[in-house]
């Protein structure tokens, strides 16, 4: 008679993480929406309130100027979340004569444009201008700047983690961090589904690339409805990470983990002395290139042989990756894949990008969303480039690999 085996303490902390979110496709949907309307509308206001400030002073301290403040009207404004109704300010102007003028408010004729203040803000800012030229540009104040990407950057952020995870098919997935400074990094997710698209998932804030961090970030995109490994094994791409490697092994017992090439490249030439390290680099382009167990196992034995004639630490660093370094080529697809799936190249180059964007900010504010507001700007800017990986066509090869062995067979 088989007995039921008690759920540990381990089981019950990985089903609760693994649990997706009980809220309905509908009802998260009308959520979101609320979500995006409440930041846009908070945003103008505050743009609009702050030069209504600036004319007719505070409101419980009005200056006794020729401006104050007459009520408010409806009114819509574009912005890239549809027509939205606020609200608007108005005040009056003394004329000469005695009477009053309403006037048009700057701020509110500048939201109004074709294109909007805030994709204006949004576009100098990632492209590099500083907040002081954007103002220029843009003929408003640096103030109303700042406030007009806070507000932008919040609905960009609320828009890249409210994205449906469930009905992504994911074959393979890539977990990197970015450093931002000695206590600051930021560990990111992203898959390539079975048609060779690629997603970006979502991003995890740490002191370090730490098993805690990592742990947040895969429990982030569970609860968001990502199914990763139910009908078959998932193949991971990583650095040489034992952090990652551990939380991976926690959510995925069965992961295919591959070590990145480039990072294991790097770490046993800084072993080695500049004269052997040519060597070395033109044994690993022949196991980049080769195809399946066989060739790939044989490409290994030449490397291991090389650098243990010439560095002893070298060759203890390079036997003890031996596994994840051959992970992939043990399940024997073909060699068009190798560029996709033998390196974190892909996920390496978003982080670049990201740097792009958000390397000019000299002073992060940790009792802010400052930091997630950045990297989630600058990762839906690299979405919106992808294209399929190299091999796509490939990638029913590496489907049918990554079945789980039948018991017994």
């Amino acid at each position: 008679m088989n007995k039921r085996l008690k759920p540990t303490n381990t089981m019950k902390r990985r089903k609760a993480m693994m649990a997706p979110l009980q809220v309905g496709i509908e009802d998260f949907e009308g959520i979101f929406q609320e979500q995006v309307r409440t930041l846009v509308r908070n945003g103008l206001l505050e743009l609009i309130a702050e030069e209504v400030t600036i004319l007719c002073g505070k409101i419980q301290q009005p200056d006794r100027g020729i401006f104050r403040r007459a009520g408010s009207e409806p009114v819509n404004i574009r912005t890239t979340s549809g027509k939205e109704a606020i609200l608007k300010p108005r005040v009056r102007a003394l004329q000469e004569d005695g009477s009053e003028q309403e006037i048009r408010l700057n701020t509110y004729e500048q939201i109004r444009r074709s294109k909007g203040l805030f994709d204006e803000v949004l576009e100098g800012m990632c492209y590099g201008v500083s907040s002081s030229g954007v103002a220029k540009m843009t003929e408003t104040s640096k103030g109303s700047v700042a406030n007009a990407w806070k507000a932008r950057s919040n609905e960009l952020l609320t828009a890249f983690r409210a994205r449906e995870l469930d009905k992504i098919d994911v074959v393979a997935m890539y977990i990197d961090g970015i450093f931002l400074g000695n206590e600051r990094c930021v560990v990111v997710a992203m898959v390539i589904d079975v048609e060779g698209y690629k997603h970006l998932l979502d991003f995890e804030e740490g002191s370090s690339e730490s098993a805690e961090v990592v742990h947040g970030l895969l429990g982030r995109i569970a609860a968001r409805g990502l199914v990763v490994g139910r009908d078959r094994r998932v193949l991971v791409l990583r650095d040489g990470s034992a952090a990652i490697a551990k939380a991976v092994s926690e959510f995925w017992p069965d992961a295919i983990q591959q070590e990145c090439l480039v990072h294991v490249e790097r770490v046993v030439c800084g072993k080695l002395s500049y004269k052997h390290k040519r060597g070395f680099t033109e044994l690993m382009n022949v196991l980049r290139g080769v195809q399946g167990k066989e060739a790939g196992e044989e490409a290994f034995e030449n490397m291991l042989e090389y650098v243990k004639k010439r560095n002893f630490a070298a060759y203890e660093a390079l036997l003890a990756r031996r596994d994840t370094i051959l992970a992939f080529h043990g399940l024997n697809v073909s060699a068009t894949l190798n560029i996709t799936f033998l390196s974190t190249n892909h996920l390496e180059n978003v982080m670049g990008n990201a740097r792009g964007t958000i390397g000019r900010v000299c002073r992060w504010h940790d009792d802010t969303n400052q930091l997630a507001r950045w990297m989630g700007v600058a990762l839906l800017r690299a979405q919106s480039g992808f294209r399929r990986v190299r091999g796509w066509a490939q990638m029913g090869e590496l489907v049918n690999a990554l079945a789980r062995p039948v018991a017994g067979v």
